[in-house]
């Protein structure tokens, strides 16, 4: 006699193993995600940085005459925090040591676009050159609210339309600066921070700037920032300063010549550094006489 067994009913099979798979595959990529918004996070506390540290630069620069190294020495000062600043000063010596052995010319651009280069063409001073000892050109910083040209320049081509640099006295007096910097390694994340300048450099973001493709060679995040703020000391001319010509002769600015008229000047001050010194019988028109001293009172 047969016995039968029975067999009972095949049910659902677990699967095993199968969250150790899908932990495998989301972990690195949700790590990878939580890395690349923390990497960004340090990219938004450098950008911050460095847009205080450039303020900084051209306040730095518009009371030094546009000087290029005091702009750089600004921007070094101010970037102390992000370097770790510090609370004594030993350590904000130790600090500052740091900073100019990692910010130099070749992880930092100081570009001067106002005033250009055309515009000591159209506004520079000779007898301010004369004051300040230069013979690089100088532009005029006093008397802007009654001139538009140089006093010992009266009949200069005032006309943004039709002189070489297309600004008036008062533009050429605005110090705008521009700023690139390279985030080091030491401030990025390990494999983040090597990705992202991966993506730079094969996304082209320094394909047509030098400057920004030798940053990403070297494995730094390029971060750029602009200011501008008014002069308050005559802008002597440096080699920052770009290029750019104004809309005359369709961007090939000549030399326009006098205008057919200029308008009488006024009163020449006697704190006016381009002004002449008034001597005995000559302070009529374009000179004022030196109030007398207290005489020690």
């Amino acid at each position: 006699m047969r016995r039968h067994l029975c067999r009972p009913r095949p049910g659902p099979q677990r699967q095993r193993g199968a969250g150790l798979v899908e932990t495998t595959l989301v972990l690195p990529t949700l790590l990878f995600l939580v890395l690349g918004l923390w990497q960004a996070a340090l990219g938004y506390h450098a950008k911050s940085s460095v847009n205080y540290a450039t303020f900084e630069a051209a306040r730095a620069g518009s009371v030094a005459n546009a000087s290029r190294a005091k702009i750089m020495s600004g921007f070094q000062r101010a970037m102390l925090g992000y370097y770790g600043g510090g609370r004594t000063a030993a350590e904000l010596a130790s600090t500052g040591k740091k900073v100019l052995e990692d910010i130099t010319g070749t992880v930092v651009r100081i570009e001067i676009l106002s005033p250009t280069q055309e515009s000591f063409d159209d506004y520079n001073s000779p007898e301010l050159q004369k004051a300040l000892k230069t013979d690089e050109k100088v532009i005029p910083n006093t008397g802007l609210d009654e001139l538009s040209c140089p006093r010992d320049v009266p009949g200069c081509q005032s006309d943004p339309k039709k002189n070489a640099s297309g600004q008036s006295l008062l533009d050429a007096n605005l110090l705008k600066l521009r700023v690139t910097y390279g985030i080091p390694e030491k401030k990025q994340l390990p494999l983040v921070g090597r990705f992202y300048t991966w993506a730079l450099g094969k996304l082209g973001a320094g394909a047509d700037d030098p400057f920004k493709q030798a940053l990403i060679d070297a494995h730094r995040i390029p971060v750029v920032s602009h200011v501008v703020v008014r002069m308050q000391s005559d802008a002597i001319r440096n080699a920052a300063m770009v290029s750019n010509p104004g809309p005359g002769n369709d961007g090939r600015p000549v030399d326009p010549g006098p205008p057919a008229s200029s308008p009488s000047l006024p009163t020449c001050p006697w704190w006016d550094p381009s002004c002449s010194i008034c001597t005995d019988g000559s302070d009529v028109g374009k000179c004022e006489p030196k109030p007398p001293s207290c005489g020690g009172h």
